[in-house]
């Protein structure tokens, strides 16, 4: 029996309808060559954004953190200063003295300074003579002459109630000198911690913090038969607290 033409024509369009849908999405399915380059793309690029967070120690990232709003590098620095210092006590101490320096660059700097001591009875000596009248055997400090060195830690900013931004150094100091006292000069190395505070590009407001040791000769002040004498020798832990003004020029203040 033969087939007719009726019959073909729909075995034809019957064999199209089913193979069209699977052609299609077999197309659907397959990546363009456009679409495999553009998502190779966007993995280098999250690739690039990866590495360039991650490379901390690159000169390239650095150079944002060391583009300062105030800089020192290169630069002289005088100063001014006064505060107090804990000797003794039986003796209320304080200074006024001057620093004068040279910035290697923004971390390390070399200060030549020096004070001058104001020194009084402190409440505890004076409650002492008024109970007992008499004194105590002490060794009130005359002057500090010395040079340290400075390491900048920190740098960085701070908000002001909101209204002002303030910039800040803090700094790590050693340093040695000599220390002046009723009963002779001994030589105080020192280390502490200080802070300045940005005013301007040449004039800022600094803190310091230093702890000193020497070891001294008491001299005797009580007993009347050997008023003069050499008592004994201790040692003296000092604490030194300073605020003061710094002005810098010479370098490249941009």
């Amino acid at each position: 029996m033969r087939p007719n033409k009726n019959s073909l024509s729909v075995l034809l369009v019957l064999a199209t309808t089913t193979a069209l849908p699977h052609l299609a999405r077999a197309e659907s399915t397959a990546p363009s060559s456009s679409e495999e380059k553009s998502e190779k793309e966007a993995e280098a690029e999250v690739e690039s954004i990866r590495t360039r967070y991650w490379a901390r120690g690159e000169e390239s990232e650095m150079g944002v953190v060391q583009n300062r709003t105030f800089s020192k590098g290169k630069r002289l620095e005088i100063g001014i200063f006064g505060g107090s210092l804990s000797t003794d006590p039986f003796l209320s101490v304080q200074t006024v003295g001057v620093r004068f320096g040279y910035h290697l660059n923004e971390t390390f700097a070399f200060h030549l300074l020096g004070w001058h001591d104001f020194v009084s009875d402190s409440t505890a000596l004076e409650t002492f003579k008024d109970t007992l009248g008499a004194t105590t055997n002490n060794n009130p400090p005359i002057n500090y002459l010395g040079a340290e060195s400075t390491a900048s830690l920190v740098y960085g900013k701070l908000s002001l109630l909101g209204k002002k931004i303030l910039y800040y150094d803090m700094h790590a100091l050693a340093g040695a000198g000599v220390t002046a006292t009723e009963s002779g000069n001994y030589i105080t190395p020192h280390v502490g911690l200080g802070q300045q505070i940005f005013l301007s590009q040449s004039l800022s407001l600094r803190v310091d913090y230093r702890a000193q040791f020497y070891r001294e000769t008491i001299i005797e002040k009580v007993i009347t038969p050997r008023l003069g004498e050499v008592v004994g020798e201790r040692n003296n832990w000092s604490h030194s607290v300073s605020l003061g003004f710094s002005y810098y020029f010479g370098g490249n203040s941009e």
